[in-house]
C-alpha cells in the first residue's frame, strides 16, 4: 500500500515538474506585475496539445511539446498517429495540425509571418489582410493567406497540395489568379490549380476540433475581465509592448483555463467561424492617449522627404521615408512632414473589407453593410479619433459566445475612452 502511495506521489512530482516550465515565465510576469492577465503579441505559443507532438529545437535538443511552450524560427515539429496541436500565429490568427504532420516557423514576424508544411494536414484560421499575411511554403508550392478565413491544408502523397477554403477566399496558381472561393478546394503543383467543390458537411476529427477550439476560445474572451485587464493593458502598454498599429488585438493568457485567447482592437469582432468575441479593447475604456498615441517611428521635421530615403529625427534615430500604401505624408504650411501609417491596423482591415467586399470577421463575418459608426474614425499625423462616439453599447459579455451566424446583426457606437 505504502509503495503504491508513494509511486502515486512520484508520478505526481514528475508531472509537475514537467509542466510547470511551460508557464513558469508567465506566473513570474504576473507576480511581478500584479495583474491577473499576461498579455503578448508573438507567434509560436502552443495553446494545446492533444497527443504526442515532438520537437527538433534549433540548437539540436529534442523532446516533446507541453502545452505553453514556444516555437523559435528553426524548431522542427512533427506530430504522432495520435498527435494534435494549436499553435498560435498572429493576434488572432492558429494554425491547427493533425497527425502525422511536420512543420516549421521560418519567420514569426506579425506582418509577414512564414512557416513550412512539410506533411500532413493543418487548419487556419486566420484573420488575415495584404499587410498582415500567413505564407505556407508546401513542398512544391507556396500560398499566402491573406484574406481572413479558415482554411485547410492538407499534403499529399505525391507532394502536391491540397487547399480547402471553408470560409474566406484564397488566391492560388500562376500569380495567384486563381480565386478560390468558400466551399471549393484546389489542387495545387507548381502554377497550375485544379479547382472543385467540396461537402463543407462531411469534417474529419481535425475539423471538429478545430470548429471546437473555436467555440472554446471565443468563450473564454467572453470571459475576460474589464476591471483586471486595465491595469495589465496599461502596465504593458507603458513598456511599449502593443500598440494599436502592430496587429489586429492582443493574446491574453487567461489563468482559469491555461491558454491563451484573443482581445481584438476593433469593436464587433469575432471568429473566422463565426462566434463573436464579447470582450475587446473598446469594454476596456483605456486613457484616450492610448487611442491618440502616434504611430511607431513617426517623427515631425521640416523641408521635402523624397519616398525611400532616409531622415534623421530630433531623437537621432534615422528613419526610412515612406514608400509603400501603408503610410503617407503630411505636409504643412512651414513644409513640416510627418509620415505616418494612415489608420491603426484593425481600421485598416474593416475600411479595407468594406472596400473589397470581402466576407471578414465582425458580427457574424461580414463588414459589407456595417455601419460606419462600428468604428472610430482615425485621423491626421498623430492617428488620434477625430471624433469620439458618445454613447456605450450594451454589455457584450455572455457566458456563451454565440452560434455561428451569416446574417448576424452588425454596427454599434464604441464606448468613450476615459479622458
Amino acid at each position: 500500500m505504502k509503495k503504491g502511495l508513494v509511486r502515486v506521489f512520484v508520478g505526481t512530482v514528475m508531472g509537475i515538474v514537467l509542466f510547470a516550465p511551460g508557464y513558469s515565465q508567465d506566473n513570474k510576469i504576473r507576480a511581478a506585475a500584479g495583474d491577473k492577465y499576461v498579455i503578448s503579441a508573438k507567434a509560436g505559443g502552443i495553446n494545446d496539445i492533444d497527443g504526442k507532438v515532438a520537437v527538433l529545437r534549433e540548437a539540436g535538443t529534442k523532446g516533446y511539446l507541453a502545452k505553453g511552450d514556444e516555437l523559435n524560427i528553426g524548431d522542427k515539429v512533427w506530430t504522432g498517429t495520435d498527435g494534435k496541436a494549436e499553435v498560435l500565429l498572429n493576434p488572432g490568427s492558429f494554425m491547427r495540425v493533425g497527425s502525422e504532420t511536420a512543420f516549421e516557423f521560418v519567420t514569426t514576424s506579425l506582418d509577414d509571418l512564414r512557416l513550412k508544411l512539410g506533411s500532413g494536414s493543418a487548419i487556419f484560421e486566420v484573420i488575415a489582410d495584404d499587410d498582415f499575411r500567413v505564407t505556407i511554403l508546401m513542398p512544391r508550392t507556396a500560398m499566402a493567406l491573406t484574406r481572413s478565413g479558415v482554411y485547410r491544408i492538407d499534403i499529399l502523397p505525391d507532394r502536391s497540395s491540397k487547399v480547402s477554403v471553408l470560409k474566406g477566399k484564397m488566391f492560388v496558381g500562376a500569380q495567384s489568379k486563381t480565386v478560390v472561393k468558400s466551399g471549393r478546394s484546389a489542387t495545387v503543383v507548381g502554377i497550375n490549380a485544379d479547382v472543385q467543390k467540396f461537402d463543407k458537411d462531411d469534417q474529419d476529427a481535425l475539423a471538429l476540433w478545430s470548429k471546437g477550439r473555436a467555440k472554446d476560445l471565443a468563450k473564454a474572451n467572453a470571459s475576460l475581465q474589464r476591471n483586471a485587464m486595465r491595469s495589465t493593458l496599461l502596465n504593458s502598454f507603458n513598456n511599449r509592448g502593443w500598440n494599436l498599429y502592430d496587429s489586429f488585438g492582443l493574446w491574453i493568457f487567461d489563468p482559469s483555463r491555461s491558454f491563451w485567447c484573443f482581445m481584438p482592437f476593433g469593436y464587433g469582432w469575432g471568429s473566422p467561424y463565426g462566434y463573436t468575441y464579447g470582450f475587446d479593447l473598446w469594454n476596456v475604456r483605456m486613457p484616450r492617449s492610448i487611442y491618440s498615441q502616434p504611430p511607431p517611428n513617426t517623427f515631425r521635421g521640416t523641408g521635402t522627404v523624397a519616398p525611400g530615403s532616409t531622415v534623421t529625427p530630433p531623437d537621432g534615430t534615422v528613419v526610412a521615408a515612406p514608400s509603400n500604401p501603408r503610410w503617407h505624408r503630411n505636409q504643412g504650411e512651414n513644409g513640416d512632414v510627418a509620415p505616418t501609417r494612415r489608420e491603426p491596423a484593425f481600421m485598416r482591415m474593416e475600411n479595407n473589407a468594406r472596400s473589397n467586399g470581402d466576407a471578414v470577421v465582425n458580427r457574424g463575418g461580414d463588414f459589407r453593410n456595417a455601419s460606419p459608426a462600428a468604428s472610430p474614425v482615425f485621423s491626421g499625423a498623430s492617428g488620434a479619433p477625430s471624433a469620439a462616439p458618445t454613447s456605450a453599447p450594451a454589455s457584450t459579455q455572455r457566458s456563451e459566445p454565440s452560434a455561428p451566424r451569416d446574417n448576424a446583426p452588425r454596427g454599434g457606437r464604441r464606448p468613450t475612452p476615459d479622458r
